[in-house]
């Protein structure tokens, strides 16, 4: 019975596989080599293995019959024998793949409703740096930069098609630069520093930035800017410990003109000082995440970009510009703890004003598409003249038309958009259906390339009864988001001029600041779609590993692993280096509500990094990801409140109570 119905499914599939090859073969770009599954490799060695094991029996149980055969001694000495071993091994293998594959291609639909980015592959990341013109009149009142702005580079050599990236964040620009960048100890020549912070905190070191205008003006004459977002540029080792001392240690921040701190009163900012910067729904790098799910948002931005999370904003600056005179300024940020061997290596180039993260996604109508209305799908591609140099990751609409040069047009919805999105008023509704295609060597000519696992899309259109559609539709217009494959990864970065920015704006060049990280393939693959899909309803129990875990902390390292990819060993060690995990019941002050002071009844999750593991890159940020991460797993009636340690260094950061960002159900 069993047999049968694994002999049924394996000729179903093998149905669909020729109705997508043939498919295939009528694309609109003609493929020189058959699509590669990057898994395939995986499945046929492990078939091969067990296939030559099974030779391997049969020969010793069976002498004479193996020795007919070509097999003996443990090896098949016949190359005809060989190779048919071989090719049932790739058969096999393919079986067992697409048998697979049939069970998660379920759970993609469902992962495109409640969080797509899951099921769509992850573009390239990168950060990029306005440099503002000098002469500009409007600058002195700032110059919004919206988040959403795009930035097209210059064509890689070799290629014919630039880039296109868009910005996350809101930049404002100001005529300031950075002269001057320091980390010191107790600073000297700031009296009475014990009046600018909180109670029962004590002045450890400083972070010390001197700002100057450009064009002369004073600072003072600089409106609206009470708050001055920036970013750590410079090594990443750096980087991520400079970003964890400000924001862990950070208790304070005084400014004056240069030198001038000991000849009065001081403005300062006791509390607050210091903020994160793109950490808020707002200003996610990937879109379409729903807000209760944020934290499963950041996690996956972490795996793609780590560097994108290292900024920092100097807050409550405004009234305190007002009285300095000159044309420059210094801010102090006061911290609660020793700068260690960041005091000997800090400079000014290790900060940079007017960054954003960029993508390389960007909204796209496509021409005509011309479809087989005879096939159940069919593959999209989104500009056909270049098939190389675009990858389709999503689709809002999709306008369908019988002939190319008709008016009338039929409009198809995504199906799987959430309840209350909207749909088409037709009734009309389409699904794609995604598949990984490991493109082998020759696409790039030029520049260092990696092997780059392309997605293709297929398309089936569908009426409200989730029934073929019948209309006849030969061709689609597509209101879509595209990506540019890997081309970002063959881009110059220089650090200026890298970009351009479209109409008159007072910025006089773009740079990168982090080169656009490597463009990966979807998560939600074989069995991960299965746990992605389940890590996004657990409760908090998962962080524990208080009664009796084996393995501490694998229960942490279990999800964080589905978001790490094969060639990101880095990333791999960081997860790895997570060795201890516990959820402790505590009693806390609510996160500030609409009402008064409330104690309630949340969660304390302590994670343990064991350092030497982490390539002299500090656990903070991945830390500051998980703490928002872990709020969707308590209740919303409740909190939590994370703090985290190193083996080394013991606890080096905690965080206020969190809202929980679970349902009751």
């Amino acid at each position: 019975m069993a047999k049968g119905c694994a002999r049924n499914m394996a000729r179903r599939l093998a149905g669909q596989d020729k109705t997508r090859q043939t498919n295939e073969t009528n694309d609109m770009t003609k493929s020189h080599q058959p699509p590669a599954d990057p898994e395939l490799l995986d499945y046929y060695t492990r078939e091969l293995l067990y296939t030559t094991a099974l030779a391997q029996e049969f020969a010793a149980q069976h002498p004479k019959i193996a020795a007919r055969l070509g097999m003996q001694a443990g090896e098949i000495g016949d190359p005809y024998v060989e190779r048919l071993v071989q090719g049932s091994s790739f058969m096999t293998a393919r079986t067992q793949m697409r048998l697979d594959a049939a069970f998660p291609e379920l759970m993609q639909p469902m992962l495109e409703s409640v969080y797509p980015n899951y099921v769509r592959q992850t573009p390239s990341i990168g950060v990029a740096r306005l440099y503002p013109g000098h002469e500009s009149g409007h600058l002195g009142q700032g110059f919004l930069i919206p988040r959403g702005t795009a930035f097209t580079s210059r064509t890689p050599a070799g290629e014919k098609t630039p880039c296109v990236l868009r910005s996350s964040q809101d930049v404002t620009v100001y005529p300031l630069r950075i002269r001057l960048a320091r980390v010191t100890l107790i600073p000297p020549d700031i009296p009475f520093l014990d009046q600018y912070v909180p109670d029962g905190q004590r002045v450890q070191g400083a972070v010390r930035l001197t700002l100057e205008t450009t064009n002369g003006t004073s600072i003072a004459s600089l409106e609206g800017l009470d708050r001055l977002p920036l970013y750590l540029a410079g090594d990443e080792r750096i980087a991520s410990h400079l970003f964890e001392l400000i924001h862990s240690a950070g208790i304070a921040s005084v400014m004056a003109a240069p030198g001038r701190f000991a000849e009065g009163p001081l403005y300062g900012v006791t509390r607050g000082a210091v903020a994160h910067e793109g950490l808020a729904p707002d200003q996610a790098v990937l879109p379409d995440v729903p807000r209760r799910l944020h934290g499963h948002g950041l996690v996956q931005e972490y795996f793609a970009c780590p560097a994108r999370f290292w900024f920092f904003a100097l807050t409550g600056l405004g009234q305190g510009l007002q009285t300095i005179e000159g044309n420059e300024v210094e801010i102090a940020i006061l911290l609660s703890r020793a700068p260690g061997a960041l005091a000997d290596t800090v400079d000014a180039s290790h900060f940079a004003l007017f960054c954003t993260p960029v993508v390389n996604l960007f909204p796209f109508r496509t021409k005509n598409l011309e479809i087989d209305p005879d096939e159940a799908e069919n593959r999209l591609v989104p500009v056909p003249d270049a098939p190389a140099d675009f990858d389709l990751r999503s689709v809002d609409m999709a306008h369908g038309q019988v002939a190319e040069e008709g008016n009338d047009e039929v409009k198809f919805a995504p199906r799987e958009r959430p309840s209350g999105a909207g749909a088409s008023s037709e009734g009309n509704y389409f699904s794609l259906r995604r598949r990984a295609n490991l493109v082998q060597g020759g696409g790039r000519q030029y520049g260092t390339r990696r092997p780059f696992t392309e997605t293709q899309t297929f398309i089936s259109l569908v009426d409200g009864q989730d029934r073929p559609h019948d209309g006849g539709i030969r061709f689609l217009s597509l209101e879509a988001w595209l990506t540019n494959r890997d081309l970002p990864s063959l881009l110059e970065c220089g650090g200026r001029h890298d970009l351009t920015l479209a109409g008159s704006k007072p910025v006089v060049s773009v740079g990168f600041v982090r080169a656009p990280s490597a463009p990966k393939p979807p998560l939600a693959r074989g069995d991960q779609a299965w746990q992605l899909m389940g890590q996004l309803k657990l409760d908090y129990q998962m962080f524990d590993d208080s009664e009796g875990e084996p393995h501490p902390g694998e229960g942490v390292r279990r999800r964080l692993r589905l978001y790490v990819t094969p060639d990101a060993g880095a990333l791999a060690r960081q997860v790895e280096s997570l060795v201890s995990a516990t959820a402790t019941p505590v009693n806390d002050m609510l996160p500030p509500g609409n009402g008064g002071p409330v104690f309630g009844r949340g969660i304390r999750c302590d994670f343990t990094f064991d350092e030497s593991g982490l390539d002299g890159v500090s656990p903070y940020t991945l830390a500051l990801v998980l703490e928002h991460y872990v709020a969707r797993h308590v209740s919303m009636h409740s909190f939590t409140k994370t703090v985290v340690h190193t083996k080394q260094r013991g606890r080096i950061a905690q965080w206020p109570p969190r809202a929980g960002m679970r349902d009751i159900s």
